[in-house]
């Protein structure tokens, strides 16, 4: 029997020797894998380039039924809690659909210009039909003016729905007979001004003003922004900015439609005596796409320029320096054609790294072609020079391509598409872009040798001989400073920030950008929002909930721990506020005694009582006001101009009741933890989010899939580096420059004061794959 030691001894054996095999076997099935691209390539060279270019013909068909998109949140999960509420209250509330027009100039002219502007734009068609289905920049149109009426009439009749509690006690003191006469003289300035015809209607319905405790009330609730509450249009408090907001009639999926509007909108607001932007998702769309699309360009056009002028001071050869650009375009057309057929639409973002693919590309290309040149030079005949490049080098550069494209591809497990995405686009390019090299360069390589022959000589060193020689002197030294520069690369990574700004994604300089930025900048409420929404299938039940939770932010905003709120608590009294506003008006002796007192009051100022007969029999009953009905003022708000209010903080769809409860607030004042704790105390079933929910989640679980696509990645790549080198040794000058690279690039974005995003961190991906090259 064998001892314990030499059993152990003799798996580890096998285990060496199963591994030895394996590693053979993969690198023999390599080589015939290049022998036979040689073959096909060098026997066959017109059937190759048929072939390739009728798969870069389908391919660029497919390209062209490709939908590209611009919109950052299609970049992510809809799963996550946070961002599945925001992308319901952008479709729920219109925000997904409306364009903002932001007026600034003379304040003077801002009315005048916004009532141009909207004619315009609700005349403006396409395909013969209106470009908008509705365009407003009043806080509700003359033409509902009868409507207008009849809800003031309603309201002011059953104040104890609408008034807040906190205002009864001066609600009664305008409701005592002392303050008829002033009352009624301000009936007789305003009849007697421009609004006279318009007064008229308001006038019998609510002689006493009580609209005036109702109104302002309406319209801060109706407002996401930061609007002047006397001014009849959307304007900023300022003065300095006035908005105009219209509902495109197609969606924003529509681009071809989307391209349109743009055109019409730059007629729409051209001629105008005040600077006119715009934002939302259509204009974003087109402007976004095509300013991303400009710097993609920019960036492809200047990347290989000086890559085909470096190629070209180098070797000195016009047509090798030709053909890269049109290798490198087969491999991108190819693995764009390829991911059109597994994705429905690619985004704008994703696209934008398939510039990675003129570097990656390029370095197949010149490694192949390098290799070639110099069996050349060595005396070599051409085909032997190319069987050495491609079968030989060829091997190197397909560990190489793979070691950088299953970390790529290992990001396709990924749930995110934005990794996905970018996974499965830059694999493939890079991929595609090594048999691009293969396929293409020899054939070529074979015309240029037969059609215009030259003699190849010895490329210049570009000074890397006294590169090596310097180190080969002073090894020690070199190794010290590079340490060095390591551990001080180590520390400065760990003060890398992150930025999960999402609209930091976004074109910085394109309208839509800066128009937002305008927007936040006049009329924002706070610096944050955060959204509450409270779902149930019965409305009643919906109401009870956001009273609960109404009570909850009116404790934080007495406490100044918030700016503002707004939900349908704060313009609708529920039971308990509507007894309490009844018994002030009661307690106040407000009843029939103050009907009969405001009689009297009209005939002495001269106005006949037989139209303010309806307000008079509700001021009779003002001392014994019983309890309405919540949903019965929704239902009456609906039917009104202002029904704006309704439709922002209460949406009915297939799934139930959805209230919508609004927080602005700055940092640090409130601490959003400790609320949504207490949140969840109140109604645990309550949702919440905000941009900074939003980020928060998609950091996490952008980490945890970059977490396990890089583990995954890198396993891959540790089993190719150890299968091409079969050493130690080799794996070790592989994988250092990789972790160095990665580390001093996080050191150097740390001292640049650059953040890691959604985005740039798959730069560190790249590093894996390239510095493994």
């Amino acid at each position: 029997m064998k001892p314990p030691y030499q059993v152990k001894d003799s798996g580890i054996t096998m285990l060496s020797d199963l591994f030895s095999r394996s590693t053979s076997h993969i690198n023999a099935l390599t080589q015939r894998h290049l022998q036979w691209i040689f073959r096909v390539t060098t026997r066959s060279p017109l059937k190759v380039i048929a072939v390739s270019l009728l798969l870069v013909a389908l391919s660029a068909i497919m390209i062209a039924s490709t939908r590209f998109e611009a919109d950052i949140f299609r970049l992510f999960p809809s799963r996550l809690p946070a961002l599945r509420l925001l992308l319901d209250s952008l479709e729920w509330t219109g925000g997904a659909r409306e364009a903002y027009f932001v007026l600034e100039g003379e304040p003077a002219l801002l009315p005048v210009e916004a009532e141009k502007l909207a004619t315009r734009l609700q005349a403006l068609q396409l395909d013969g039909k209106p470009a908008f289905s509705r365009v407003i920049w009043r806080i509700y149109e003359e033409s509902e003016g009868k409507l207008f009426a009849d809800f003031i009439a309603y309201a002011v009749a059953r104040p104890q729905l609408f008034v807040a509690a906190t205002d009864a006690e001066k609600l009664a003191g305008q409701l005592s007979p002392v303050a008829f006469d002033a009352a009624l003289q301000r009936i007789k300035t305003d009849l007697a001004g421009q609004f006279g015809g318009s007064m008229t209607t308001l006038a019998t319905a609510d002689p006493l003003y009580i609209r005036d405790f109702i109104l302002p009330r309406l319209k801060t609730a109706s407002q996401a922004l930061d609007l002047d509450t006397d001014s009849p249009y959307f304007l900023s408090r300022d003065k300095r900015v006035m908005i105009v907001i219209a509902e495109p009639a197609q969606p924003v999926q529509d681009i071809e439609f989307a391209r349109r509007l743009v055109v019409g909108i730059n007629q729409a607001r051209s001629g105008l005596a005040v600077s006119v932007s715009c934002a939302g998702a259509h204009v974003s769309a087109v402007i976004d796409e095509a300013a991303m699309k400009s710097n993609i360009l920019s960036c492809i056009v200047s990347s290989l320029f000086v890559v085909l002028a470096i190629f070209y001071a180098v070797y000195r050869r016009l047509l090798p320096t030709i053909l890269l650009p049109l290798i490198i375009a087969a491999g991108v057309i190819l693995a764009l054609g390829s991911a059109s057929l597994l994705l429905p639409s690619i985004h704008i973002i994703s696209f934008a790294f398939m510039a990675l693919i003129i570097g990656l590309g390029t370095d197949y290309s010149i490694h192949l072609y390098d290799r070639y040149h110099c069996e050349r030079v060595a005396g070599c005949d051409p085909d032997q020079a190319l069987q050495y490049a491609v079968v030989d080098t060829g091997h190197g550069l397909f560990t190489a391509a793979a070691t950088t494209a299953l970390p790529f591809l290992a990001l396709m497990i990924s749930d995110v598409r934005a990794l996905y995405e970018l996974g499965l686009l830059v694999g493939l390019g890079v991929l595609f872009s090594l048999y691009a090299t293969l396929f293409f360069l020899p054939p070529l390589l074979i015309f240029m040798e037969r059609r215009f022959p030259a003699p190849f000589r010895p490329i210049a060193g570009l000074g890397m001989g006294a590169v090596y020689r310097f180190t080969a002197r002073h090894p020690k030294r070199i190794l010290a400073v590079s340490f060095l520069m390591l551990a001080a690369g180590t520390v400065a990574a760990f003060f890398v920030s992150f930025d999960g700004e999402l609209k930091n994604l976004q074109p910085q300089h394109s309208e839509a950008f800066l128009t937002q930025a305008k927007i936040e900048k006049h009329l924002s409420l706070a610096p944050r929002q955060l959204l509450v929404s409270i779902d149930d299938r019965d409305l009643a039940r919906v109401l009870d909930r956001t009273g609960q939770v109404g009570k909850l932010v009116e404790k934080y905003r007495a406490a100044n721990k918030i700016v503002a709120w707004s939900s349908l608590s704060t313009i609708i009294n529920d039971r308990d506020q509507q007894q309490a506003v009844a018994h002030t008006l009661s307690a106040a002796s407000v009843g029939e005694a103050s009907a009969a007192s405001l009689r009297s009051a009209l005939d002495r100022h001269g106005f006949e009582t037989g139209p303010f007969t309806p307000f008079l029999d509700s001021l009779a009953s003002f001392g014994s006001a019983v309890s309405v009905p919540e949903s019965e003022a929704i239902q009456r708000l609906l039917a009104s101009p202002l029904r704006g209010v309704v439709n922002r903080h209460l949406i009915h769809d297939d799934s139930g009741y959805h209230s919508l409860v609004f927080l602005h607030y700055a940092e640090p004042a409130l601490d959003v933890e400790t609320f949504l704790k207490e949140l969840a105390g109140i109604d645990p079933s309550a949702r919440t989010t905000s941009v900074e929910l939003v980020s928060s989640q998609l950091a996490d679980s952008v980490s945890n899939s970059f977490l396990w696509s890089f583990l995954v990645g890198g396993l891959l790549v540790l089993f190719l580096v150890i299968t091409h080198f079969e050493s130690r040794l080799g794996m070790l000058y592989a994988f250092l420059p990789v972790g160095a690279g990665a580390v001093l690039m996080l050191g150097s974005m740390a001292v640049f004061g650059m953040g890691i995003n959604f985005m740039n961190a798959m730069v560190i991906v790249t590093i894996v794959g390239m510095g493994s090259d």
